[in-house]
């Protein structure tokens, strides 16, 4: 019994932790593979922005995040930073953001 005592302890100390969010989304393509991401997409391209949007994926405090951008002339906007599963994370501002690159942009987008 004394034998088994270290591994049981062992093994009910990493089943009791708490599982972290994915820092990187594991994924070869986001736009086709993240479904709530491609949902997205699709909702934008429905309400015909696809004027001014674009897709920007990067990195915020070592995790994979996204934002929806634009070069809207006229509209008011504050970009949200989402993490892998689509939740906004709070109090990040885009500038936070590192690594950024664009992912899509579509080809009516006037943004450069």
């Amino acid at each position: 019994m004394t034998r088994i005592l270290p591994f049981l302890l062992v093994a009910f100390l990493f089943s009791c932790q708490e599982p972290e969010s994915p820092k990187n989304c594991a994924v070869a393509n986001p736009v086709e593979d993240m479904p709530w991401l491609k949902e997205s997409i699709k909702t934008s391209i429905d309400m015909n922005l696809t004027e001014y949007f674009y897709l920007v994926q990067g990195t915020y405090k070592g995790a994979t995040v996204f934002t929806f951008l634009n070069c809207c002339p006229f509209c008011r906007f504050i970009p949200q930073i989402l993490d892998c599963e689509g939740n906004v994370i709070t109090n990040a501002s885009i500038t936070d953001v590192t690594n950024q690159k664009v992912i899509l942009r579509p080809a009516e987008s006037v943004c450069t």
